[in-house]
């Protein structure tokens, strides 16, 4: 799966850097590509309920629009219902 979003603005090439640490440690990434303005995130098929929350949760940390998250909104409650179901 890829998600294509808008690069933050990045104060000191520190910052760049620790972005870059920290969008690595996501589950199921695989890699990230700069395109522009923009990076295109690549995740492997690994990915759940708890990469979409590290996702939401970067982009608030690093005021990045989240739009091109909100598809994922569905699959995160579909998942926690069946939670609920399963407990």
């Amino acid at each position: 799966m890829k998600i294509l979003f808008k690069s933050p603005d990045f104060i000191n090439t520190e910052k760049e850097r620790e972005f870059f640490q920290t969008i690595e440690r996501v589950t199921a990434y695989t890699g990230i590509e700069k395109m522009d303005t923009h990076f295109l995130l690549a995740l492997d098929n690994s990915m759940g309920v708890d990469t979409i929350q590290q996702l939401f949760k970067l982009f608030d940390v690093w005021a990045i629009d989240k739009s091109p998250l909100e598809s994922f909104v569905n699959y995160i409650e579909v998942e926690s219902k069946k939670y609920d179901v399963q407990h």
